[in-house]
């Protein structure tokens, strides 16, 4: 241990890239069910509203990158790879948490019928694919209760899982690229 070098803490990295990566999730989830809702059920597959929020969890990715940057940077330090999948996970991990926080706090205070209106969007594009009673029966059960807190609690933890990840390996390439000992 006393040959180990202090180095300092990377939470203000972590938080930096987070609050960056929160607030872009928030604004892009919210924002596509607000386009979602606001377009006329065509009995689409896959709806631009639909790619946009898939977008969300490739943009988040940036976190990592972001994270693992500002620790190197700020401090003028190197660090491993390890150091940098780490920030990353973190970084991916706390900004789902924000992100979670605000999503939470705008359908539940600010528009609390917004899960409700793109519950009954949903419902009303898979009745404009005329499909047959069995599979429009089964569809439905896979959207899940607008109001209820465990979709929302399960796609919480999926976030934090794929996110989490994803920031890991971008911390990985943050740190390769901004912190690395070889040179």
């Amino acid at each position: 241990m006393e040959n180990e070098e202090m180095k300092p803490s990377y939470w203000p990295s972590v938080l930096y890239g987070a609050i960056i990566i929160g607030v872009i999730m928030v604004l892009m989830s919210i924002g596509s069910q607000y386009m979602t809702i606001g377009s006329e059920p065509t009995g689409a597959q896959f709806t631009l509203p639909q790619l946009i929020g898939t977008l969300v969890c490739f943009i988040a990715a940036i976190g990592g990158v972001l994270a693992a940057r500002h620790y190197a940077k700020t401090h003028d330090i190197t660090f491993p790879i390890g150091t940098g999948a780490l920030i990353g996970f973190l970084t991916g991990v706390v900004g789902v948490a924000i992100s979670a926080v605000v999503s939470l706090i705008w359908t539940k205070v600010v528009d609390p019928g917004l899960n409700q209106a793109v519950y009954d969007w949903q419902v009303a594009n898979l009745e404009a694919q005329n499909l047959p009673e069995a599979q429009m029966e089964m569809s439905l059960s896979f959207i899940p209760d607008p109001t209820s807190m465990s979709a929302f609690f399960i796609a919480t933890g999926i976030s934090l899982v794929v996110i989490g990840i994803l920031n890991a390996l971008t911390g990985m390439i943050g740190a390769k690229i901004f912190a690395s000992e070889e040179g």
